[in-house]
């Protein structure tokens, strides 16, 4: 089957839909030969792509575009969907004759809005990796044109159920996890958060629950992996509550060193409240046996169990965040018992697995 997987944010942008994009790339082209990777030339790529372009055995096709080159500045940092909606259309601008001239049995498509810039002829799968702060009558229009959707968690199907018609093929295929050999390490940091720094992470919730339990854990440890638009922030409310010597911030950092990270770390927190599905941090904590923490929203219940492989804690709320890292750091035979469980689960959630389901629903 020859497949086209098309996202121009993949090569210059770190999130949880680009990580998944480049693993799904790598897991289907191990399963199904004839795979190409449509993504827009960027001036600057991410280190997370690089990585891609050496592991990759499929075709990787470059775009060029002076339109998004001159706005360049401004999509590498975006948040907001106005400006996602016009990376999508001056890359379908861009890729317009490349899918004139090359014909593909399926066009994978990653954003909603990207679906208005393939053509008809095209047989269109669209992933729903999360859900908009308002579901847009544009939205809504592109729901219509894919022939089959994936959704990455029941959550974000029931977010997007009533716009989708009902002539469409639906599945809900989970996000998935490579395996990773696991070396243990002594558990020299307490608490770590890693992923994107935007306001529905939560991390300033976490940052706030540490105060409240500082008097009682003064040495406490805590590291925060991750850039974006909110780290200025983070930093000034950590340097406001005086809590500089306690936490630790890095950018985006190699993968060996990150998952070394996780080892050494006690507890993962996840304070994410909105629009997630289920995120490749947690899974990366759950398979490198860290401790997970993680609120009781979004997507999180169709990995975790209560008290079985993690604690949920209220989302939002300080006070009850605050009081379970408190039990966790406390009790050690729980955190065994709940990384133990985790392990078991997470191992059936490999991209090996996802990918075969995915294959599965394009060739139906």
């Amino acid at each position: 089957m020859k497949i086209a997987i098309h996202s121009p944010r993949v090569s210059y942008y770190y999130g949880g839909a680009e990580r998944y994009i480049l693993n799904m790339s790598l897991a289907l082209q191990k399963i199904n030969k004839d795979i190409s990777l449509i993504t827009y030339n960027a001036p600057k790529k991410t280190r997370w792509f690089k990585e891609f372009q050496q592991k990759f055995k499929g075709k990787i096709v470059l775009l060029n575009s002076k339109e998004m080159n001159q706005k360049f500045g401004y999509f590498k940092d975006a948040t907001k969907p106005l400006l996602w909606d016009l990376e999508s259309k001056l890359f379908s601008k861009a890729s317009k004759d490349y899918y004139e001239n090359n014909k593909f049995d399926l066009i994978s498509l990653h954003y909603a809005t990207d679906c208005f810039g393939i053509s008809k002829k095209n047989k269109v799968c669209l992933h729903l990796h999360g859900v908009p702060k308002k579901i847009r009558k544009k939205d809504s229009q592109a729901l219509k044109i894919p022939f089959k959707i994936i959704a990455v968690s029941e959550y974000i199907l029931n977010k997007w159920g009533n716009v989708i018609p009902k002539r469409v093929i639906v599945r809900v295929i989970p996000n998935g996890i490579n395996i990773l050999k696991i070396k243990q390490l002594k558990k020299s940091n307490d608490i770590l958060f890693f992923g994107r720094l935007i306001k529905i992470k939560g991390v300033d919730i976490l940052i706030k629950s540490i105060k409240k339990i500082y008097n009682h854990f003064k040495d406490i440890r805590i590291v925060i992996v991750g850039e974006g638009p909110e780290k200025s922030n983070l930093k000034k409310l950590t340097r406001k509550l005086s809590l500089y010597k306690n936490i630790k911030f890095f950018g985006h950092i190699k993968d060996a060193k990150l998952y070394n990270l996780i080892r050494k770390s006690k507890i993962c927190v996840f304070p994410s409240y909105a629009k997630e599905g289920v995120m490749t941090t947690l899974l990366e904590a759950a398979m490198l046996k860290s401790t997970i923490l993680a609120s009781d929203s979004c997507s999180n219940k169709e990995f975790i169990k209560d008290k079985y492989n993690g604690i949920f804690f209220k989302p939002k709320n300080i006070k009850d965040l605050s009081k379970k890292i408190e039990l966790l750091l406390l009790d050690q035979k729980l955190r065994n018992c709940l990384v133990k469980n985790c392990r078991k689960i997470v191992e059936k959630w490999t991209w090996k697995n996802q990918a075969k389901k995915i294959l599965k629903v394009y060739k139906k």
